[in-house]
């Protein structure tokens, strides 16, 4: 995911460790055994028509045959821990951000009570620290989002190789529940 590692060589070099290893769950798609049936492979490469080329295919009736294989079992051991990660960070950094801005706006009333004295300094260091505060909300929504996206594709890889089903039930039972989905605090905050 190009994107992907950009904004991670951009962001603070704390929060490395807390971006989905991407790289490492490709590795193991890699490494995962094909699910489709020979038949259907040895068809699809014996017939070259356009129509046959843009077939996918035939996925298992149900997914339950999956934890039959190790390398399945280990691929959504390291994805859940993947989410738990990221789920767990991002609680973390909304915490942080949380405390940062109360300090910038206990600041701006301090320096708007009457008789202080303005020193350009001050609001000087107050403008730097709330500019660095909006940046690294910025960046913390581009890390939900980046992090959304990369379930979904990496899912989507799994399932193109193996020829499961799982992108759609892992993306609605555990994705789309994490607190990266849905933060409006983060938005209130750049707002």
């Amino acid at each position: 995911c190009k994107n992907l590692q950009r904004v991670v060589d951009i962001s603070d070099p704390e929060w490395a460790p807390y971006w989905t290893n991407y790289k490492m769950m490709k590795k193991l798609i890699k490494e995962l055994p094909t699910l489709v049936p020979a038949d259907a492979a040895r068809e699809s490469s014996d017939e070259e028509s356009p129509s046959n080329q843009n077939k996918k295919p035939s996925a298992p009736k149900s997914n339950e045959t999956m934890g039959q294989f190790p390398g399945e079992r280990a691929f959504f051991k390291v994805l859940n821990a993947e989410l738990r990660k990221a789920v767990h960070f991002f609680d973390k950094a909304v915490q942080e951000f949380t405390i940062r801005e109360e300090r910038v706006r206990e600041g701006i009333l301090i320096m708007k009570k009457p008789g202080y004295v303005m020193v350009s300094d001050r609001w000087s260091s107050l403008a730097k620290s709330l500019y660095k505060l909006y940046k690294d909300l910025l960046l913390l929504e581009t890390y939900a989002i980046m992090t959304y996206c990369s379930f979904s594709k990496i899912l989507k890889k799994h399932d193109k190789m193996t020829g499961y089903n799982t992108r759609a039930n892992f993306m609605t039972k555990y994705v789309n529940n994490a607190n990266f989905t849905h933060y409006p605090a983060v938005l209130r905050m750049i707002k």
